[in-house]
């Protein structure tokens, strides 16, 4: 978050939930990472058929697949930025696999 307000070209969603709502960038990280949560569990209701939705599955997967390698990118850390740390992720989940 500290690289994005030194570049100055982009407000964060952090930035601007805590403009909005006058909390604290805790505060504010804490409730995006909540909704985080809930959009994931709305997401794999709908993948694993638990919930009815309108949209057929050959639309939804892109979309679903889409946000997965999103979250790769971003956990934790931004990999977009910092592309070492994307490369090591990529090499956990297709070079060295957990064995099953």
């Amino acid at each position: 978050m500290q690289l994005e307000q030194e570049r100055l070209h982009v407000a964060s969603a952090v930035q601007c939930y805590v403009k909005e709502h006058g909390v604290s960038d805790e505060e504010a990280i804490q409730v995006l990472l909540g909704r985080i949560s809930d959009a994931w569990k709305d997401m794999t209701e709908v993948m694993c058929c638990h919930k009815p939705t309108p949209f057929p599955t050959p639309l939804l997967s892109p979309v679903i697949n889409f946000a997965r390698s999103i979250s790769v990118i971003y956990l934790k850390a931004d990999a977009f930025t910092y592309p070492q740390l994307l490369k090591e992720r990529i090499a956990a989940l297709f070079v060295h696999p957990v064995p099953l």
